[in-house]
């Protein structure tokens, strides 16, 4: 089987998760747009190679029909004959630095599009740039990007609901260290820009301040929302990049390379984001463009080489990994290079320059005619523009991004004359998952689930539904419950519940709405399916749960004389330290403790949760001297105890004194050490406040 078919069998196989409802998956998930969109799924990846300065075409594509030209307009930079990589057909061929693209052709992966640009082009870098990532008119100045108006347009909701259940990864990731032009959307910047794979973002503290509805206070809730999805999007793309893996594939050391490093071990660790910018820059290649001696050495050569190096790793890592399906690379650069060389060895600003395309599903059909080189030039001379840079932009949208002509139409404010990019067995121009070529339907509504064939099946909304349970009132009391009501009321709905023998109905007699009691704690299976729409079966999964236990630890100080309470298991506890109770609704709480017996109770409303009890004994300090003692012992016992119990002991644990003596008014006991053994001596003083043992030496 031809790699070609087998990959048309397994794209057109792809079309089953369209099925979603027929085979009981929860599509509450699914995108309200096309399916390639959901970050919860795997899906057409673009990644923009963008080459700054100006990209000097016939030097990197070469129409070899034109070389005798070649030679005799641009002497100082044309390739040496045997240095050209012959494609084999239409007489083209390659930079011999770019073998691996050589390589992409042979295996129907490349495919080459003549002299794109715009009309009246622009010799100025930031102005034709410009025109470029706005997808303007030369004489047209807008300030919104053709990718960031694409995206705003696929996520009206962005950037307000985002990151969401069904996005949770960034729309758009952008190497390097600013937001471009392109990524710029009427209403936010759509992109994330990354530079360090190690640390994406210094993830900073959540904070929610409310701001006033002026100019300044909506900037400011502007500012804060990006500073959260910086949060969250930072935590998925560093959470990606360590599980990412490159297959042992060895990258080439070059800030290409790097970037590209970064795109497949994001891609490799479940990173579904759709659109990646990467970017080379000197291209401007005044002077030095070759080298004076050999013309297939100098910049131009070294810079198509890193690409050619940074794009063979990535791609032998994507197709290691059986992922190179969804991958389509595509070149942009702000305009050409002059036909003819100049005095410096380079060549200088020009009009238009072919693109290259790469990736597995491409229509390789070259687009557009070799470029006709005279065979000397007087004056100025450009090449002749073949395609519109839009073309290419639209039909990206719409072949591969799962756009449509309106999707297209609305982001670059004109329709242009179709151009095949994708082959046609991929192509996909409702956005629906079946390629065109199989759909029988090919103008499905942006959302809708559809059979083999691209026609819409029957559906519903998830949230046509509306479960609320209500979990159990205490551990192990079974009284659990569960209402499920339906808010399209015009079907009458069949419900089946795991462990519940019986079929129950959503219908006008119990007003669209049906309550389930008395269930235990478990996870119940619900399916809804619709008699007259045979297709039709939603799934939910809900858990009926019990209160957890009563839980807590308490971190005594008695220095401090305080215990720090920690809780869980209830929003509300009641605590009681010596018969003294109180409500608090925190799960921490610190208490000041009492010299003496202090007895601690925690308890919740429910009952069934358990108590925490606990006795905490705060001995006052107890002050003795002299150490060593010869005569008497003194002590100074503070608090308000009138007697206390001494007891000495010697080293072996033999009693020598054991008696309750009076406390005087001057808190001082004395203790005559007559009868004590000399040694170490061991002496308690025990009563309501206090209770402290220390050692003494007797002399």
């Amino acid at each position: 089987m031809k790699r070609r078919t087998f990959i048309h069998q397994l794209t057109h196989a792809a079309a089953m998760p369209a099925l979603f409802s027929s085979f009981g998956i929860n599509p509450l998930n699914l995108s309200s747009y096309s399916l390639l969109s959901n970050t919860l799924q795997e899906g057409n990846i673009l990644i923009i190679l963008l080459l700054n300065g100006g990209n000097d075409g016939l030097n990197m594509v070469i129409p070899l029909n034109m070389k005798s030209n070649l030679h005799a307009v641009r002497p100082q930079v044309v390739l040496p004959d045997n240095k050209i990589l012959s494609l084999g057909t239409n007489d083209l061929g390659l930079h011999h630095s770019m073998s691996f693209f050589k390589s992409l052709h042979d295996e129907s992966r490349l495919k080459i599009v003549h002299s794109v640009g715009y009309q009246n082009p622009s010799y100025s870098h930031f102005r034709s740039m410009d025109i470029w990532q706005t997808g303007s008119e030369s004489n047209q100045y807008l300030t919104s990007g053709w990718l960031g108006r694409y995206l705003e347009n696929r996520h009206p909701e962005f950037p307000e609901a985002y990151p969401s259940d069904s996005y949770p990864h960034p729309l758009a990731l952008e190497m390097g260290w600013n937001s471009s032009l392109q990524f710029t959307g009427n209403r936010s910047f759509t992109s994330i820009v990354s530079s360090n794979p190690d640390n994406f973002f210094e993830i900073i503290n959540e904070f929610n301040n409310e701001y006033p509805s002026t100019n300044v206070g909506e900037k400011l809730k502007y500012l804060q929302l990006m500073a959260k999805q910086s949060n969250s999007y930072g935590e998925v793309l560093k959470d990606a990049y360590n599980k990412g893996e490159l297959a042992g594939i060895d990258f080439p050391r070059s800030n290409l390379a790097d970037q590209f490093k970064i795109i497949a071990k994001l891609i490799s660790g479940g990173l579904n984001t759709r659109i990646y910018k990467v970017e080379i820059g000197g291209f401007d290649t005044h002077g030095n463009q070759v080298d004076t001696n050999d013309h297939s050495k100098g910049e131009h050569a070294n810079l198509l080489g890193q690409i050619n190096d940074a794009v063979q790793a990535f791609m032998q890592v994507m197709d290691a990994q059986k992922k190179s399906d969804r991958i389509l690379g595509m070149t942009l650069t702000e305009f050409g290079r002059t036909v003819h060389s100049n005095g410096t060895n380079g060549t200088d600003h020009g009009t238009v320059a072919p693109m290259l395309f790469f990736g597995n599903k491409l229509d390789t059909t070259v687009l557009g005619t070799n470029p006709v080189i005279p065979s000397s030039i007087e004056g100025q001379f450009d090449l002749e523009r073949q395609f519109d840079y839009r073309q290419m932009y639209q039909a990206v949208i719409n072949q591969w991004l799962g756009g449509t002509s309106t999707t297209s139409t609305d982001v670059l404010y004109k329709d242009f004359e179709n151009v095949q990019i994708i082959a046609k067995d991929y192509a996909d121009l409702d956005g629906d998952g079946v390629g065109d070529v199989y759909d029988l339907c090919n103008d499905t509504a942006a959302g809708a689930i559809v059979d083999f064939n691209g026609c819409e099946i029957f559906t519903l909304p998830a949230d046509n539904y509306q479960i609320h349970t209500k979990s159990l009132s205490c551990i192990d009391s079974n009284n659990g419950a569960m209402t499920i009501r339906a808010i399209d009321t015009s079907y009458e709905y069949s419900i089946a519940i795991s462990v519940i023998d019986k079929i129950a109905a959503l219908n006008h007699e119990n007003e669209h709405q049906i309550t389930f009691s008395d269930l235990e704690v478990g996870t119940y299976h619900i399916s809804i399916t619709i008699d007259e729409k045979p297709n039709y079966n939603q799934i939910f999964d809900i858990k009926i749960v019990e209160p957890a236990p009563l839980e807590a630890a308490a971190l005594i100080d008695l220095t401090a004389k305080t215990a720090t309470l920690h809780l869980s298991g209830s929003e509300q506890y009641t605590v009681t330290l010596n018969g003294v109770s109180q409500e608090i609704k925190s799960q921490e709480i610190k208490l000041e403790l009492s010299s003496g017996t202090n007895r601690l109770q925690v308890h919740t409303p429910l009952s069934c949760q358990g108590m925490f009890e606990k006795e905490v004994f705060v001995s006052e300090k107890v002050v003795f001297y002299p150490n060593p003692i010869r005569d008497e012992l003194y002590l100074l016992l503070p608090g308000s105890d009138a007697t206390t119990q001494i007891s000495i002991y010697n080293e072996q644990g033999i009693e020598l004194f054991d008696k309750e003596l009076s406390i005087p008014l001057s808190r001082t006991v004395k203790l005559s050490s007559e009868a004590f053994t000399k040694g170490l001596i061991i002496v308690r003083a025990k009563g309501k406040t206090i209770d402290k043992t220390f050692k003494v030496i007797k002399q």
